[in-house]
């Protein structure tokens, strides 16, 4: 009978449903008794499949409204305690585990908090943030079974529609059905069943455009069903919840950038200092000499005026250098960095920056080798081509020092390949994946100068250039670095004339 006192269709019934395969949320049905009353009861219907997957019954479960009234809920106070709760602290993670004791138990018997977050590789990452149950031993087992079987984006069923879609889902029993479908064992399976049925609301976590986990309150009692309030209430909780979340990290990230920049700018005055300390000083000297010369009426000897210039442009070059890397940095942010693409020969450019090199590198007796048996032809820009190989040399004669570094480069098709492998101190594991990043090195600047943004800089214009520069490595035993570069638009016969030998006929 529906509210208005008309009949019920049979076929609407909790029991025809659930016997049609439909699992009946609870609501509450009016029905006639033979005294003639309307009674108003609350229904949940959950159809029973046999071996052979098909309906065979349905278990369904009634009780009086009268008896299941549920328990003033104030939302208003609720929420304004949230909001001084996550106003009083900006380190976010404190404050989950209050938060979910708001709701335990005036909304149900438990509560989670998952939040989502982007993996190494780009994957989806759930985290449980926060777990409360009001049942100490079921708090306990609860908190065993998110230990021991973490939420899984990628396991079927397992996740609420507040993950898979970003709407409010709800789950009106955790039934057998339910169970086998998520459980990855029969251990977590039994788990799931000791925890005990019970009913699920989840709400998504939605701030700036982005979905950052959901809120879900458990209740025991599933024949009291979540209202159309405390799905509002939990809704509006959740968006606070949100905006906390998302300015926390805003937050950490800010104060993040404020302690990466003060670092910087004093890694970048004691590199600036460096060289100038002895170009002052060299000026100093050669200042004081010609002027005691001239008083003695004698000629400033060539040979010491030649070695003073030559410290005074190896200290210049070297400011110039630490002003430009500063002045790419700002083009790369401004997204100013223009290429001024040409065709060239990437084995010669790299055969002329090792010919640089090779003065520092025999004062540090370090062997330089190239392997480049034909020419390999692109279109790139020379001046920011220079500068990748350059900075990708210089990075391994720093961190070689004393041991051989070879250089390769190679055509595989349309991309080209080249490699700067060193046997020097090699990088940690953990620090890979980071040495690309803005100054960002994986040793104490104590020992190894540097702004820490040659390696940045070089990733900048490899991704300019359409390609990909990696790095693997051996603590104790070099590193290897990889670039990867496309071609660009060459003509057939370019490719063809230096294509790789491939083998000959009987060879």
């Amino acid at each position: 009978m529906r509210e208005d006192g008309t009949p019920l269709p049979p076929q609407d019934s909790p029991l025809a449903r659930a016997l049609a395969g439909e699992l009946v949320d609870a609501s509450v049905w009016h029905v006639l008794r033979p005294d003639g009353v309307r009674a108003a009861l609350r229904c949940t219907a959950v159809p029973v499949r046999g071996g052979d997957g098909q309906v065979a019954a349905a278990l369904v479960r009634t009780h009086a409204v009268d008896g299941l009234a549920a328990p003033v809920l104030d939302a208003s106070r609720l929420l304004a305690e949230a909001g001084a709760l996550l106003g009083t602290s900006v380190d976010a993670e404190a404050r989950l585990e209050p938060l979910l004791k708001l709701l335990v138990p005036a909304l149900g018997e438990g509560a989670l908090l998952i939040l989502r977050s982007k993996g190494t590789t780009g994957e989806d990452v759930l985290r449980v943030a926060a777990s409360l149950h009001a049942d100490s031993n079921r708090h306990a087992l609860l908190r065993d079974v998110l230990t021991r079987y973490p939420p899984d984006p990628s396991a079927p069923g397992g996740l609420p529609r507040a993950f898979a879609s970003g709407a409010v889902g709800r789950l009106c029993i955790l039934s057998e059905e339910h169970v086998a479908a998520v459980a990855r064992d029969a251990e977590h399976a039994r788990l799931l069943r000791e925890l005990g049925p019970h009913g699920c609301l989840s709400v998504p976590l939605g701030a700036r455009g982005g979905m950052l986990g959901a809120l879900m309150v458990l209740r025991s009692n599933v024949l009291r069903a979540f209202g159309a309030d405390e799905e509002r209430l939990l809704t509006e909780l959740a968006h606070r919840l949100a905006l906390y979340l998302e300015n926390a990290r805003l937050y950490r990230e800010a104060r993040e950038a404020v302690r990466q920049r003060d670092e910087f700018l004093g890694i970048a005055s004691h590199e600036l200092k460096t060289p100038l300390t002895p170009l002052s000083l060299k000026v100093q000297l050669l200042q004081k000499q010609v002027v005691n010369l001239a008083r003695e009426g004698k000629d400033v000897p060539t040979d010491r005026v030649a070695e003073a210039l030559d410290v005074v442009q190896r200290q210049v070059r070297r400011l110039s250098g630490l002003v430009d890397n500063l002045l790419d940095v700002s083009r790369i942010t401004a997204g100013r960095l223009r290429l001024e693409l040409e065709e060239m020969d990437l084995a010669s450019v790299a055969a002329e920056t090792l010919y640089r090199f090779s003065a520092a590198a025999a004062q540090a007796g370090t062997e330089l080798g190239l392997e480049a048996p034909v020419p390999v032809v692109g279109r790139w820009d020379r001046l920011r081509l220079e500068q990748v190989v350059t900075n990708l040399v210089s990075n391994a004669l720093k961190y070689g020092a004393g041991r051989p570094v070879i250089v390769s480069v190679e055509a595989n098709g349309t991309l080209a390949r080249l490699t700067v492998k060193d046997h020097g101190i090699g990088i940690a594991p953990d620090d890979l994946a980071r040495i690309f990043e803005r100054f960002e090195r994986a040793v104490s600047d104590r020992h190894y100068g540097g702004l820490g943004l040659g390696l940045y800089i070089t990733r900048q214009i490899v991704e300019a250039f359409g390609g990909t520069v990696s790095a693997v490595s051996t603590p104790g035993e070099g590193s290897t670095f990889i670039l990867e570069l496309p071609r660009g638009d060459i003509p057939e016969e370019w490719l063809v004339a230096h294509a790789a030998p491939g083998p000959t006929e009987g060879g």
